[in-house]
């Protein structure tokens, strides 16, 4: 979906201002459209009137050309109006405002010195792409959401509506097949590096064989089906073959363009895609394990670490069954950004920035644990949180992933 600025300027302005102005948004990447050229494309390629389209308020005294243009446009509702510092574009723009105000239209000016509403119009082509690409991806679910994840539920049709995205259910014995030791599967290529580059093995090499064929017949499941995202109900996993899907999951988070969650939970593995198109960042999908009110910090831990996120690592056991193979991750400290994204439809978002500041040895967790220290209150965890799971990712995104996702929702 284009981001596109249909642009006003009076007869009376230089040439060359105009183009000055206009250069300024096209170099940003926008689609620069002409009113006539608009309508015209319009009626033969309605789609155009849904995408993102900006009125810029070039100049003063276009106010009328610009009411004129939109009562034949019939754009999608929500009129925004750009404006910047010079050539009377904010009075005429507030001018314009008001009247669309009292006839019935929803809009809003964006206002900003010409060089930041370029930048602005220059991110919101950066949100339109990944936005577009969240809605052409594909997330399967292998088996059901694990029983406990009573409030993490989604409607699929509602998800397709609100971001495109298709949600596919295939049964788990589609990849129990698959793991099956009598069915021959290509062996890990980088199987022995992931052994020799751990600090410590305190497994078995049957166990440690065994996790990468789960991981390498994941990796096909996905490839085969074309999928974007995953999630697998990884306890009925282990119950069926014994071997966990720790190291699937953290392998295929490694993997460029592709995310993995746990325990059948789509709203955190939508999260992890979403996070991973936006920001080329994997994420750690973790337990909320502790919060620290005085000091405004959450302990998180899992068994699933990408280990492409963490400075070294030890190849242990699954922590609550103390079976097959687990991932306990050492993180250096940095700043991190933890975010969410729930609901029904998935229109439900927290975010927070935050400073991973230290790994935990907590008894009875799961392997890899972190204290992250916050900037939102933590009090959200114990109020109103959007359940369990949520996600770290290295890295200042907050603002970021706060701007695409109103992008996206409010727009």
């Amino acid at each position: 979906m284009g981001v596109n600025v249909i642009p006003f300027f009076s007869s009376f302005i230089d040439e060359e201002v105009r183009s000055n102005v206009q250069d300024k948004f096209a170099e940003a990447g926008a689609r620069i459209i002409l009113a006539n050229e608009f309508l015209a494309e319009s009626k033969r390629d309605q789609s155009l009137l849904h995408q993102h389209n900006y009125i810029l308020i070039g100049t003063g005294g276009v106010e009328q050309d610009v009411v004129e243009f939109l009562s034949k446009a019939k754009l999608s509702p929500f009129i925004v109006l750009l404006s910047y510092e010079r050539q009377n574009s904010l009075p005429a723009s507030m001018e314009i405002n008001a009247y669309l105000t009292s006839n019935g239209y929803e809009s809003r000016i964006v206002h900003a010195p010409l060089d930041n509403l370029a930048k602005l119009i220059g991110k919101w082509c950066l949100f339109s792409q990944v936005k577009e690409r969240i809605a052409q991806s594909r997330l399967g679910i292998l088996g059901n959401p694990s029983s406990w994840l009573v409030a993490s539920h989604v409607d699929p049709s509602a998800v397709r509506e609100r971001w495109g995205t298709t949600i596919e259910k295939f049964p788990l014995t589609d990849l129990l097949k698959m793991i099956d030791k009598k069915t021959p599967i290509e062996t890990g290529g980088d199987f022995e590096e992931f052994v020799s580059s751990a600090a410590c093995v305190d497994v078995t090499d049957e166990a440690l064989r065994d996790a990468d064929r789960v991981s390498q017949a994941l990796k096909q499941f996905v490839n085969h089906n074309h999928l974007d995202a995953v999630t697998v109900k990884c306890f009925t996993l282990l119950h069926k073959t014994g071997i966990t899907g720790c190291l699937a999951l953290s392998q295929i988070n490694d993997t460029e363009n592709l995310s993995a969650g746990c325990e059948g939970d789509i709203p955190s593995t939508f999260t992890m895609m979403l996070v991973k198109f936006l920001t080329g960042q994997s994420a750690f999908m973790a337990n909320v394990t502790g919060v620290d009110q005085d000091n405004n910090s959450v302990a998180f831990a899992h068994c699933t670490v990408p280990l492409g996120l963490v400075d070294g690592y030890e190849i242990t056991s699954h922590a609550e069954t103390g079976k097959s193979v687990g991932l306990k991750g050492q993180f250096k400290p940095q700043e991190v950004t933890i975010v969410k994204v729930f609901g029904n439809d998935l229109s439900q978002h927290w975010v927070s920035g935050g400073t991973l500041s230290e790994n935990l040895e907590i008894e009875g967790n799961c392997r890899t644990q972190i204290r992250v220290s916050l900037e939102e209150s933590v009090n959200y965890f114990l109020e109103k949180p959007l359940a369990n799971h949520h996600l770290i990712v290295l890295g200042e995104h907050a603002d970021l992933v706060r701007e695409f996702l109103e992008f996206v929702l409010n727009h």
